[in-house]
């Protein structure tokens, strides 16, 4: 199960990564990091920004460059097409987050960083271990990037619930979508690579099973923790339900195939 405490100071709930990966996922052990997730809270009407709103951007920019960057690493790993198809995806994605930020006149926390390097201590070290587990086998490396579409998805619903800014609620609603296809992509690698259905790891199996069958992941669905995104952001799809090797065309002409192994 999930842990969630409740901080009075900040009000600020903490998701275990490690209790994530304890609901019977062995390989893929990530030791000990926590997530942040903004509560609930009173949101401006006018536009300005709520401190809420900035600790969510700031944290979604790095948030999805560790998407990017994970793919990336594990795509020169694997040589699978679907991580490069939606590693271009994902840096569309935090380049969105990025137009808010210097919309709203915010510092980038990911400015001149490279690839695998974060501004967050705990992202880094989730990086880290992300990489160490996808890196042990193509199948495993497929089911590090279901977990990570999944946490997207349940982050960016969590933050959707919590802002009243029209032009964040249009970016998140678009990470959101794709962070859908892209879970179709990784759970149809997976099964041609494994001759197994792809089971969930954060959200509830009704949850993932409606993703899969074509649901809208942009809905309250069922999950067991909160912080989590993705989207279809304008740009590269690498998603979508192809054949290892051979997957159909995700938006804007990118492959969605699930890519064999090197």
């Amino acid at each position: 199960m999930l842990e969630n405490r409740q901080s009075e100071n900040t009000g600020k709930r903490l998701i275990s990564w490690k209790s994530i990966l304890g609901l019977g996922l062995a390989s893929l052990f990530i030791g000990g990091l926590v997530l942040l997730v903004q509560p609930a809270s009173a949101q401006t009407t006018d536009g300005s920004l709520t401190d809420e709103d900035i600790a969510s951007l700031l944290y979604m920019r790095e948030e999805e460059k560790l998407a990017h960057d994970v793919y990336v690493t594990l795509y020169e790993l694997w040589g699978a097409p679907l991580f490069n198809n939606i590693a271009a995806s994902e840096q569309n994605h935090t380049e969105m987050v990025l137009a808010l930020l210097n919309q709203y006149g915010l510092a980038d926390p990911a400015v001149g960083n490279a690839v695998g390097v974060f501004a967050n201590a705990e992202l880094q070290a989730l990086y880290n271990d992300l990489v160490s587990q996808g890196s042990q086998s193509y199948e495993a490396a497929l089911r590090v990037g279901g977990l990570i579409e999944e946490v997207d998805i349940a982050d960016l619903r969590a933050e959707l619930a919590t802002t009243n800014v029209a032009a964040i609620q249009q970016v998140y609603q678009s990470l959101l979508s794709a962070s859908g296809n892209h879970l179709n992509g990784f759970a149809n690698a997976y099964e041609n690579a494994t001759g197994e259905a792809y089971a969930a790891q954060l959200l509830s199996d009704a949850d993932v099973a409606a993703i899969l069958s074509g649901g809208n992941s942009s809905g309250n669905g069922n999950s067991q923790g909160a912080r989590g995104g993705g989207g279809q952001a304008g740009g590269n799809q690498g998603s979508g339900r192809g054949n290892s090797g051979q997957g159909s065309q995700g938006s804007q002409g990118s492959q969605g195939n699930g890519g064999g192994r090197r």
